[in-house]
């Protein structure tokens, strides 16, 4: 119903039913009877078609909150993205948007917002936060909160892909000193050799289980990762995040014989796992790490280096060796040859051509005649989780 007030202005009155069956209404003024008339005849449109949204008060930060809840709320999560989403909603999207009803966000105020957060943080940053406040929104929308997901539309900024630079890598002599340290035939050793020489990422070879490896043709099949939850919680085991991280990659000669010597030890699992501890157990990531750190003090390499770290020079070395892009990227899973390329400039030579074989003999050529260095306490086995 239309009506002119007595300031000279128009009200929309209107009323309709929500899902719960209560009956709602709701009022709105126009400075013209032209205003006032599209408005009720859209109104009406979107009742007849079940799209209207009822308007809320509800804020973002209510939703952000009650998004998280639920996002996590059964545990099937990796800890790392658990702790991302809740940096992304507590650290920025509820400073800055906490107290706006949700149906008042714009796509211009969230890129106004952006370009602030960029004065702080990295573009690439600032474009994952947008993503989390992307699905709060969508959640939203799917909800009949909001009839648009304006965070969906905002435009992300232009972000420059982190470059892997030497210092971020082991030398040849250095990862062949690193496997030098380990003993043959032991969990330390298969677990560098296997990171080093076939590129894959901790969670796919600390989830992987001896079925996904093919000793026989040389295959490693990569369809599991293990994610790290918190402490006094058990280990997830999902398929990657990507399909470019579902991947087949070959295996040298090198890293088979050790896998063959491995084996032989693994103690039995529930998931007949590759790195299993003394009592059966996955290893967690950490343990992992705390034994790179002991053997890179031991070495006295001095270098910030990681699990990861040996994915990196896997990547370069290859790169170095003239393999050909494609091949490197698909061994790693990248979504395309692109990102390698952009990651690893600083290790593409000019023409391209070797064999995982070549690469292999490279680092191995020498740790044979190494005596293992190791300590007892440099051991993968203390880490059951629990």
């Amino acid at each position: 119903m239309i009506k002119q007030t007595k300031a000279g202005t128009w009200e929309c009155d209107h009323y309709w039913f929500d899902t719960d069956g209560k009956r709602r209404r709701k009022l709105r003024t126009f400075r013209t009877h032209k205003d006032a008339v599209a408005y009720e005849k859209e109104a009406l449109a979107q009742v007849q078609k079940r799209e209207f949204i009822a308007p809320s008060k509800v804020t973002v930060g209510e939703r952000a909150t009650s998004w998280l809840e639920q996002r996590f709320a059964n545990g099937n999560y990796e800890r790392s993205t658990r702790i991302e989403r809740e940096n992304h909603v507590n650290h920025y999207i509820v400073p800055a948007f906490g107290s706006l009803p949700i149906q008042s966000l714009t796509v211009e105020r969230i890129e106004r917002q952006m370009v602030e957060w960029n004065r702080k943080v990295s573009a690439k940053a600032v474009n994952k936060v947008v993503r989390t406040l992307t699905e709060i929104m969508g959640e939203a929308k799917r909800h009949a909160v909001i009839r648009d997901n304006p965070a969906a539309e905002a435009k992300r900024l232009k972000q420059e892909v982190e470059e892997i630079t030497p210092d971020k890598v082991f030398t040849r002599d250095e990862l062949r000193r690193v496997i030098g340290a380990t003993e043959p035939g032991t969990r330390e050793r298969a677990v560098v050799m296997t990171l080093a020489l076939t590129g894959c990422r901790i969670g796919e070879l600390l989830g992987a289980s001896w079925n996904a490896l093919d000793l026989k043709a040389g295959k490693f099949h990569i369809r599991t990762t293990m994610a790290d939850p918190d402490k006094g919680k058990p280990v997830t085991f999902k398929k990657p995040k990507t399909k470019s991280s579902v991947r087949t990659v070959d295996l040298s000669k090198d890293l088979i014989h050790e896998l063959k010597l491995w084996r032989l030890k693994c103690p039995p699992s529930e998931r007949d796992l590759v790195i299993a501890s003394d009592r059966g157990k996955p290893v967690r990531r950490r343990v992992v790490s705390e034994f790179l750190r002991g053997i890179l003090k031991e070495l006295k390499i001095e270098k910030k280096l990681s699990s990861h770290s040996c994915r990196h020079t896997f990547a370069s070395l290859l790169l170095a060796d003239r393999t050909p892009i494609p091949e490197v990227s698909h061994r790693l899973g990248h979504k395309n040859p692109k990102i390698t390329m952009e990651t690893y400039a600083h290790f593409i030579p000019e023409e391209e051509t070797t064999t995982i074989d070549d690469y292999s003999a490279s680092i191995m050529g020498n740790v044979s005649t190494m005596s293992p260095s190791i300590s007892p306490t440099r051991q993968v086995t203390p880490g059951d989780a629990r």
